[in-house]
């Protein structure tokens, strides 16, 4: 098994967190994984991405190429995924019609923030999961700037439309991650927004 996975938004959304998260959640579920990033030209502006190469063996090559999954947090960073220019339609679940992603395998899992991301994926390509990611962060926990994790406990739950009902890694893992890769003093508020993603998650399953 080889799942590659890319998070990515604009930058200051901590989308390199994020995917660094995942990347420990993974190893903490006994699985090999790799982790990388990409900046963008200006500190403050731009996209920012991370990508996680998840595998049950030792992984030769560590990059990315042929995307099982995306996170995609802004209008900006979907705009960048997408091949050619976004149309802004309304789609009818037709391939001719709707947006296509670069690097994105068909039947992948992709996550946008429902308030966030305008996009017309075509629902028989792609499977959608639409949340309100930033709006839980900044509503529900009153820190937006942890919608990066939030929107993992969405990934974690999601992740069970591709592996026969069964999330990749399991809650445990990552609430371990978290404590390893984020701070201190923000470790309760980190595991807090993964819960809440975990639910939101659950709830947009319901709408798929």
């Amino acid at each position: 098994m080889r799942y590659e996975v890319r998070v990515i938004g604009s930058a200051g959304q901590g989308s390199i967190l994020a995917a660094v998260v995942l990347a420990t959640a993974a190893a903490e579920e006994g699985l090999w994984a790799t982790q990388t990033a990409a900046y963008g030209a200006a500190m403050r502006s731009g996209t920012s991405l991370g990508d996680v190469v998840i595998s049950d063996q030792q992984i030769d090559f560590p990059q990315a190429t042929e995307l099982d999954a995306v996170i995609i947090q802004s209008q900006e960073a979907y705009d960048e995924m997408v091949k050619g220019k976004p149309i802004r339609l309304d789609p009818e679940c037709s391939e001719g019609s709707a947006d296509i992603l670069a690097n994105v395998k068909p039947g992948a899992l992709v996550i946008v923030d429902e308030d966030l991301v305008q996009c017309d994926l075509d629902c028989n390509l792609y499977r959608v999961v639409s949340a309100p990611i930033a709006r839980t962060a900044a509503e529900v926990l009153g820190r937006r700037q942890v919608m990066n994790i939030v929107a993992l406990g969405v990934f974690q739950v999601a992740t069970s439309l591709q592996f026969d009902g069964k999330p990749l890694i399991s809650e445990e893992s990552f609430l371990k991650a978290i404590e390893k890769s984020v701070p201190k003093r923000f470790i309760d508020l980190n595991k807090t927004a993964f819960q809440e993603g975990v639910k939101i998650g659950k709830a947009a399953l319901e709408r798929v």
